[in-house]
């Protein structure tokens, strides 16, 4: 009979549990401070250096094809909806617990938004953003928005960012616990905001005459008004991920207990040596070890005459025999792979910005100095690699280094500089900027499987053909012509 009781009770006490009750998994928390939250959106925004990002910027190539290749075959991007998710989370557990600095959150959540919005749109076109995230009003199946309207909606985030936290930074000394990047401190995140919004405008050059986006206005206003959009100053501002060698999982990506074999497999990429070559860029002699071809020189670590690259398009046994038989530069073991610490990997820095500043007022959105930012940007990069003083001073010297002023020869000068910037840093940035402005010029050959073409984009996740097939087939009608094929041209570069 108790048993009999027992067993009446407990269907009685389930029946009377509320649905989202069964769901929740008792062994799991169900709640967080906010702050643990932020650590882990923090750690999805990273990209790892030496990784597929880089390779198809055309900086190094895999000379082991276990590692991959040199294809450019894309396959379907990743949505970025479970970050919001979290953002959005972390938004409800400061309001929750009653944090202090929620109104801190509440800001960095809007640039947080935006940050993987851009990422997805850049990769894909138009995807779902006003009616994403809305599972909670019975939108499972949410249509997609086109790309010019995502990219107003992430604009208006980021404005809406930087005026709460100039708000903020006036009256209060908030700081967000979890943060990995700059301690907590908003001001330093409210010029990332900034540099953020930057970037964006200066990814739709293309659309710089759209007369709803304004985006010469936008760019005039942070550039001119430092009181009202704060910028980052220096280095010591950068969006950066730093290493440790105490955990293992914060050591820098590229460790290797044989770095002189992770070299070997990453020699580096012809797009890059011969732009640093011409340049007599002396960052080249930092970052990397001559081949071993050029054994018989003097002094071959500091002669350009010592690097030569491989071509991203070459075939990949033979970008293999040529760098068994030491004819190609290599990534310096010593400097990328034999440190747990590493060097920090820059995701978005002050030399960026720089050349952001140059780029608008080159393209007449802003007045300025555009040679005073694209000599900063010089300074301040070269400065990340310990190069300082004479020998920057003589770089800048250079006649073929020296701004040429705002034509088009000084937009290429800001270009260059840009990608170079970009090498081992940035995630996508450099592939994303050669795509809108065909600088540098990347190499095509037979070990390309896109038909001879740098791809202009990434498929949609297979999963949207089975959650959201309706939606998805309309956006990919009035884009791609019904088909998601990698070669589409999305409306910010047409």
């Amino acid at each position: 009979m108790k048993r009999w009781l027992t067993f009446t009770a407990i269907i009685c006490i389930s029946a009377c549990m509320k649905p989202e009750d069964l769901q929740k998994n008792p062994n799991k928390a169900n709640t967080s401070p906010p702050g643990n939250v932020l650590t882990g959106v923090e750690m999805d925004m990273f990209y790892s250096p030496w990784d597929f990002p880089q390779r198809s910027s055309q900086y190094h190539c895999i000379s082991n094809a276990y590692y991959g290749g040199q294809s450019y075959n894309f396959g379907s991007a990743s949505h970025r909806f479970y970050q919001i998710r979290n953002v959005m989370q972390m938004e409800r557990e400061a309001v929750r617990t009653g944090d202090p600095a929620k109104r801190g959150y509440a800001a960095v959540g809007l640039f947080l938004k935006a940050w993987f919005y851009i990422q997805m749109t850049q990769q894909m076109g138009d995807i779902p953003m006003s009616q994403s995230m809305m599972a909670e009003q019975e939108i499972i199946s949410p249509v997609y928005d086109l790309q010019k309207d995502v990219y107003r909606q992430c604009l208006d985030l980021l404005r809406r960012a930087n005026d709460s936290l100039g708000v903020i930074n006036s009256t209060s000394q908030q700081q967000l616990a979890g943060d990995i990047f700059f301690s907590g401190d908003l001001d330093k995140w409210q010029r990332l905001v900034n540099a953020f919004r930057l970037r964006v405008l200066i990814s739709l050059s293309k659309k710089a005459n759209d007369p709803d986006l304004k985006i010469p206005a936008a760019f005039a206003e942070i550039v001119q008004h430092p009181e009202r959009c704060p910028l980052p100053r220096d280095n010591r501002d950068n969006l950066q991920v730093t290493y440790g060698e105490d955990d293992v999982s914060n050591y820098n990506p590229g460790y290797s207990a044989t770095p002189e074999a992770s070299s070997r497999n990453n020699p580096l990429a012809a797009t890059y040596v011969s732009l640093m070559t011409g340049l007599r860029d002396p960052r080249l002699f930092v970052v990397a070890q001559p081949s071993r071809q050029s054994d018989s020189l003097p002094d071959n670590k500091n002669d350009f005459r010592s690097y030569r690259g491989a071509s991203t398009g070459t075939l990949q046994k033979l970008i293999s025999d040529s760098a068994a038989m030491g004819y190609y530069a290599h990534p310096d073991p010593d400097y990328w792979f034999s440190s747990k610490t590493g060097r920090p990997t820059i995701m978005l820095g002050f030399p960026e910005t720089q050349f952001a500043i140059a780029e608008g007022i080159n393209r007449g959105w802003a007045d300025g100095d555009a040679g005073a930012a694209y000599t900063a940007g010089i300074r301040a990069a070269m400065k990340a690699y310990g190069l300082e003083g004479k020998v920057v001073d003589d770089y800048l010297q250079q006649a073929v280094v020296q701004y040429a002023g705002d034509n088009t020869l000084g937009l290429v000068q800001i270009l260059h500089q840009k990608y170079i910037d970009f090498f081992q840093m940035g995630g996508w940035e450099a592939f994303l900027n050669q795509r809108r402005t065909g600088i540098p010029v990347f190499h095509i050959g037979p070990s390309n499987e896109n038909g001879g073409r740098i791809p202009l984009r990434w498929s949609y996740p297979p999963y949207e053909y089975i959650d959201n097939l309706k939606n998805l087939q309309a956006a990919l009608s009035r884009q791609y012509q019904g088909l998601d094929q990698l070669n589409g041209r999305m409306w910010s570069l047409q």
